[in-house]
């Protein structure tokens, strides 16, 4: 096959684009082929070099699915425009030649400039090729806060397929505290009975946050072996732990309602305030 020129090749390169975002598997790399051969690549590393920041986007993330042309998209994780370095990024988080991904965040500055929900797209397909490197990522001081967060909120997205990920970081304690509460409501949020051991330890944490977070977790995995904890939060001096308590007592049916009613029918206290609250509240609904 001959390589296109002049218009032939601008309507061959526009169209790869354009199809690579609606074709995959043996469809998209036949086509891909095809473009190889009429010279599209060539093209399209020409583009990344264009004053048109949108211009740049599209030519590197068709690009970066080509082979051999994984350092021209990496240089583009040194482009002025912020938006660049996260499409950038995003295009080579899959890929197994591509940089490591801590490499790629500082590379973005993300607390700096880098303000966008992609971040979590861009870090549930890094733990996909790396999930090693990610967990190394939340105990790493260098990590801005907002890398973690994303992290954490795109292990969190992947349900049962990183929950045991998710449940070993919880129990190591990243190297910022103020994730703890994060990571535990990460956690309830897979539902995984991986993080049972992580979930207990955080009922008993003095940090109130990380109190209520464990109790939510609790309640979401319905950890029904954690009632009695449970309900000894209701005596608890915070009211958000009292509450998230309760709560996660009524999601764990017979053994969550058996404590509520013992604590309802015991003496004066928040314990016995509390169950009695959530328990007209259950008849009521």
């Amino acid at each position: 096959m001959e390589r296109a020129r002049g218009v032939e090749a601008q309507v061959a390169t526009r169209l790869t684009i354009e199809l690579a975002e609606l074709m995959r598997g043996s469809d998209r790399a036949r086509m891909l082929a095809a473009a190889d051969a009429l010279g599209v690549p060539e093209l399209l590393k020409k583009q990344t070099c264009s004053r048109s920041a949108q211009d740049r986007l599209f030519a590197l993330e068709t690009l970066a699915l080509f082979a051999n042309y994984t350092d021209v998209v990496e240089r583009a994780l040194e482009d002025r425009s912020p938006d660049i370095r996260l499409g950038a990024a995003l295009a080579l988080a899959s890929r197994e030649d591509g940089p490591n991904p801590i490499d790629i965040v500082r590379k973005l500055r993300i607390g700096e400039v880098e303000n966008s929900l992609l971040l979590v797209s861009l870090m549930s397909d890094l733990a996909e090729r790396d999930p090693v490197a990610v967990h190394a990522m939340l105990f790493e001081d260098s990590v801005p806060e907002p890398a973690k967060v994303a992290i954490i909120d795109a292990l969190a997205d992947r349900g049962h397929t990183h929950a045991p990920l998710l449940a070993s970081i919880a129990k190591e304690g990243a190297s910022d505290p103020e994730l703890r509460p994060r990571i535990l409501r990460a956690l309830g949020r897979t539902a995984h009975p991986s993080g049972a051991a992580a979930i207990e330890a955080g009922l008993a944490s003095e940090d109130w946050r990380v109190r209520t977070a464990a109790a939510e977790a609790a309640g979401r995995t319905a950890l029904s072996q954690l009632a009695g904890k449970l309900g000894m939060l209701l005596s608890d001096g915070q009211w958000w732990v009292r509450f998230r308590s309760g709560e996660a007592l009524l999601r764990l049916g017979k053994p969550g309602l058996g404590v509520l009613q013992r604590a309802a029918e015991g003496p004066e206290g928040h314990a016995r305030k509390a169950a009695i609250a959530l328990l007209a509240e259950r008849a009521a609904a």
